[in-house]
């Protein structure tokens, strides 16, 4: 079994999508946490997986610990997901949740965040609401068996948000949280991230700055919502342990 935890890289995958291809091709399982190679190369990877008769498993790709991928996969089988609505980017829930309760501006919110150890040095990945389209589009594939690619994902990020926008939101009995969803309409699924409205009781609404999570909107099987608070790495690195635990659990 390979473990693979390389750094998301999105131009090409490397070196995780090499890895993972040579490991598949070899017979080998895998678990990975890199977003990277499934983003760029999903039914390629799982169609070799399949040949191999090996398992890829991914979970903690998507949103850390959160068990949003297999919470869609195995727990929503039988139903059909008509709308899926996530915060998948701890970074930017910290500066609209800080700025919102706070009172910070953009700025300080982002600072505070990167003192913390909730953003990077360079955050423009998760500001401008890239990393969630990437995660947006793993949970498509995955979950809803669509064959999305970034370039089907409208992306808006946060670094336009102002405390006048969070506070005029307020007033209505909303909160803005950058958003994203992937939602049925003619021809397949709608796909978006965007810093959105919410009425007060929705569940992703109620989430705090360091929190993260997920709302199915289903048939059968209701509005099914999970969250996770994630203030380190830990819960990522149990995700994989989930990950490896589920394959020996298949095999065995």
């Amino acid at each position: 079994m390979l473990l693979e935890a390389s750094p998301a890289n999105l131009k090409d995958g490397q070196p995780g999508l090499s890895c993972i291809e040579a490991a598949l091709s070899r017979g080998m399982h895998v678990v990975t946490a890199d977003k990277g190679p499934l983003v760029l190369a999903f039914p390629r990877l799982l169609a070799l997986a399949r040949d191999h008769g090996v398992k890829l498993r991914f979970g903690a790709t998507v949103a850390g610990g959160l068990p949003a991928v297999k919470l869609g996969q195995r727990d929503l089988a039988v139903a059909d997901v008509h709308r899926l609505e996530g915060i998948l980017n701890l970074t930017t829930n910290y500066i609209l949740t800080r700025m919102a309760d706070d009172g910070l501006s953009y700025d300080e919110a982002l600072a505070h965040a990167q003192a913390a150890g909730h953003a990077e040095a360079d955050p423009t990945l998760d500001v401008e609401g890239r990393d969630a389209a990437n995660k947006l589009v793993i949970l498509t594939h995955s979950v809803l068996r669509y064959p999305a690619t970034l370039d089907d994902v409208t992306v808006e990020g946060i670094t336009h948000v102002t405390a006048e926008m969070l506070s005029q939101a307020a007033a209505h009995g909303k909160r803005v949280k950058l958003v994203a969803t992937a939602e049925r309409g003619e021809g397949g699924y709608h796909l978006s991230v965007h810093p959105t409205w919410l009425d007060a009781d929705h569940p992703l609404a109620r989430l705090g700055a360091k929190q993260m999570g997920i709302v199915y909107h289903t048939d059968v099987c209701g509005l099914i919502s999970a969250a996770i608070v994630e203030e380190t790495p830990v819960p990522s690195a149990a995700a994989m342990l989930r990950d490896v635990v589920d394959i020996c659990a298949d095999c065995a």
